[in-house]
């Protein structure tokens, strides 16, 4: 193919005769050739899924879920840099044995527990927690034992919004209104019985039970309202509940 002179040079030029797909040395290559250098190696892709897999049980939420965040990669290499390489492959195959024989955290080590639960932290908030003394000083680590936010997608893709369908303040809004649409009904016992596969007798997992923990919730009326403040002029006494109301003439 002939490409017309330019009023630089005055001369026309020739361009090789190559197929819109074939490249100068090489021949026809194939798409997925092109591409393979901006997809992850093989041992990379595994090892994220098999971290993806293995935090479900600890959130909760389904592998697609967690996938969909965009932050497994990020969030795996956080809690190495926080916790050390070697000492997270140790609590890492802990915490793989304990799920493969059906257990929960409560199998681990009061470090392993306190590992899985910043991992916890981390996916709900998008930051990595402050451990507990103990932990931070069997761990060894280097780093200042303080509460970070490893990027600002994480605040973003925290799983605590998806909890009560909601959304992070000052990204991805839900549309118009719909702050007005009442959230999904939470299943009843009876529901979650067949879900789960038990009989009538059988329990159900505490953390699956619809409604609040009453181990961990306050009633407002429990809470204790502030006292009156006192003025130069006079000093009032609050109200105690059952106490005899003062006789007239007295103070």
């Amino acid at each position: 193919m002939t490409v017309p002179a330019s009023p630089a040079d005055g001369e026309p030029h020739e361009l090789p005769d190559h197929e819109p797909h074939e490249l100068p040395g090489d021949g026809l290559r194939d798409s997925s050739e092109e591409l393979a250098g901006h997809r992850l190696p093989a041992q990379l892709a595994d090892e994220l899924t098999d971290f993806v897999t293995h935090c479900v049980p600890l959130t909760g939420f389904a592998a697609f879920d967690l996938h969909a965040t965009g932050t497994a990669r990020l969030y795996l290499d956080t809690a190495r840099r926080q916790v050390g390489e070697d000492r997270f492959a140790a609590f890492w195959a802990a915490w793989k044995r304990a799920v493969a024989e059906g257990h929960g955290p409560e199998v681990l080590t009061p470090t392993h527990r306190e590992v899985a639960r910043a991992l916890i932290y981390l996916w709900y908030t998008g930051a990595w927690p402050r451990l507990a003394p103990a932990a931070h000083a069997d761990l060894r680590r280097e780093s200042a034992n303080t509460e970070f936010v490893p990027a600002p997608s994480a605040y973003v893709e925290g799983l605590v919004w998806r909890t009560f369908h909601g959304h992070p303040a000052g990204a991805k809004p839900p549309g118009f209104g719909t702050w007005a649409v009442k959230p999904p009904e939470l299943p009843d016992t009876a529901r979650l019985r067949a879900d789960l596969g038990l009989a009538d007798a059988q329990d159900i997992p505490a953390h699956l039970l619809p409604g609040r923990r009453v181990s961990r919730d306050v009633p407002p009326s429990a809470v204790p309202t502030a006292a009156v403040p006192l003025t130069s002029e006079v000093a009032v006494t609050p109200e105690v509940p059952g106490a005899p109301a003062p006789e007239e003439g007295t103070s």
